[in-house]
């Protein structure tokens, strides 16, 4: 046998430790999701209003996967819309908990009760390309609904909030 006939046959004998995705993290589970609660159109899908983020975890406590996710606008806009798309144990979705709007919304999660969502705070002169800050706001799982908490001014945006 060959060095790379080894190499590949070893390989094959090691098995696979990466857990599949759950369905309800899957962009097109999300929009299809939205679509069937009246939240998305397929013009809106046309137009380019698509599930762009997507960060996969429990936000609600239950110890099922849910999909905290973004919507982009289809245009300069950024990311529009965030909401949590809550999963069943098996890894299919399960309802909508939360439906926000906003503007170049950038999310992260932050434990299995809470998550952050990030948005830029422009002063009256601030061209579109450059915020004076930004506004950092935690939701909270509270077992029923997710709860708002208090907006806190941030001088940058953090990364984590905007990389896929």
């Amino acid at each position: 046998m060959t060095k790379l006939a080894l190499a590949l046959a070893a390989v094959a004998l090691v098995p696979s430790t990466a857990a599949a995705r759950p369905r309800v993290c899957e962009a097109g589970a999300i929009q299809q999701a939205l679509i069937d609660a009246g939240k998305l159109t397929q013009e809106d899908v046309e137009n380019g209003e698509v599930v762009d983020l997507v960060r996969c975890g429990d936000v609600t406590a239950d110890g099922a996967s849910d999909a905290l996710f973004t919507v982009a606008s289809g245009g300069t806009a950024g990311d529009t819309r965030f909401g949590v798309l809550r999963g069943r144990a098996d890894g299919s979705p399960r309802a909508l908990a939360l439906y926000r709007q906003g503007y170049k919304i950038g999310i992260a999660r932050r434990n299995r009760r809470s998550f952050e969502v990030l948005q830029p705070h422009y002063d009256r002169d601030d061209p579109n390309c450059c915020p004076s800050s930004f506004r950092l706001r935690r939701y909270t799982w509270t077992g029923a609904r997710f709860k708002a908490g208090k907006a806190r001014k941030l001088k940058s945006a953090p990364r984590r909030f905007y990389r896929p």
